[in-house]
């Protein structure tokens, strides 16, 4: 990995940016858009008080170096609603989506009263867990909220603290994976995602994971419709409360959607998905 500025410096055949890195280079370049800055602004800012022309400013800079990241360079985007987001306020075609990959050799499935033995929690108690940064756009506000009207004791793993949740500070991915592996869901509340790796991860070991109907989950919905009852709208706390409570009798969509989530998302398919790319953006330059 190197910077834009030296990118030109370096000899290579193909170049691979994302976000708003937009170095140009004589090679062909692959720019990869974790999400789209209009919507990440729009959406994920709405529970800030940033004032408006402040937003305004901070939207319009990043939009336009992520159109500027997006010219000439092959588009790949995480998910679906990503390439859509693209479209709409960039009119930038994507060329493939690849949405992110599991280890799912690490992120295994794995048993829920030999992961509480190994971390002592009681096999009786209801644990939600919440994982990332305790920042206002993944609202651990309703988390928070959520968890305690359906009766779950939640728990926080990442950077920062939540309160009213049990902070489990940061953990590695092996201590992640048995935590993931021991509480009841994963709760992932979030205002905007485009296709979280973390949700991913929690699916692949067979966690319920009830979360926000935006990027990604989308799209796992079209192909599980069943997993539609454990996600929620954006910001709507009675939404994911009723999720909660469903949870214990919707097992099977869970199953279902960790079967996709194993397949679709697994690191060898991913690299067959980057392969291909690889291939269509040489090809294009020649």
């Amino acid at each position: 990995m190197v910077s834009a500025t030296e990118v030109a410096k370096l000899p290579h055949d193909l170049a691979i940016t994302n976000g708003m890195v937009s170095g140009r280079t004589k090679a062909p370049r692959i720019h990869v858009y974790h999400g789209c800055w209009v919507d990440h602004v729009r959406l994920g800012c709405r529970t800030n008080d940033y004032s408006l022309p402040w937003r305004t400013q901070f939207l319009v800079k990043g939009a336009a170096k992520e159109i500027w990241s997006g010219i000439n360079a092959y588009r790949v985007a995480v998910s679906e609603p990503t390439a859509a987001e693209l479209a709409r306020w960039y009119r930038l075609r994507v060329h493939r989506v690849i949405p992110n990959g599991v280890d799912i050799s690490m992120f295994a499935i794995g048993d829920r009263d030999t992961a509480r033995k190994q971390v002592q929690v009681d096999a009786a108690e209801r644990l939600a867990l919440f994982i990332g940064r305790a920042e206002a756009r993944k609202r651990p506000d309703i988390a928070v909220a959520a968890a305690s009207r359906a009766g779950y004791r939640l728990l926080s793993a990442g950077s920062g603290s939540v309160a009213g949740a049990t902070s489990l500070g940061v953990l590695s991915p092996m201590e992640l994976r048995t935590w993931i592996q021991a509480v009841d869901c994963v709760l992932a509340p979030s205002d905007y995602e485009a296709c979280s790796l973390a949700i991913l991860e929690a699916m692949a070991t067979g966690a319920a994971v009830v979360t926000t109907r935006v990027g990604y989950v989308r799209s796992l919905v079209a192909q599980v419709p069943a997993y539609g009852e454990l996600t929620a709208s954006a910001g709507d706390l009675d939404e994911f409360v009723r999720a909660l409570r469903l949870l214990p009798s919707r097992q099977r969509a869970v199953a279902e959607a960790t079967a996709f989530v194993r397949a679709e998302n697994s690191l060898e398919r991913f690299a067959r998905h980057w392969s291909t790319a690889i291939e269509e953006a040489l090809a294009r330059r020649a």
